[in-house]
Formats: C-alpha cells, structure tokens, sequence
C-alpha cells in the first residue's frame, strides 16, 4: 500500500459520508479515523498526508 492508495480510500470514505448527509469536514474526520484504524496507521501520519 502505498501514499495514494490511503488518499484514494480518504477520498472515497469522504464522498461517501457527504452523500449520506454529512458536511465536507466532520465527513473528512471520519474517513481520516477510519482509514486510520482499517490500514493500521497511526492518526497523526494519516493527518500529515492529508494536510
């Protein structure tokens, strides 16, 4: 797995939350929070690849 494959999942988790209803950040939160336990990364390394 590389960096853009975890932006990839971030990216498609976020569009997924928003369809559901959510706004753009708290949706955004919740990919970084998933991804972060589903890949097994730390949260503040997938924060920084986010930016």
């Amino acid at each position: 797995m590389d960096i853009f494959d975890v932006l990839t999942a971030i990216s498609e988790r976020k569009t997924a939350a928003i369809r559901m209803g959510m706004n753009e950040y708290d949706a955004l939160m919740k990919a970084i929070c998933d991804i972060s336990k589903e890949y097994h990364i730390s949260l503040p390394d997938v924060k920084k690849l986010v930016g």
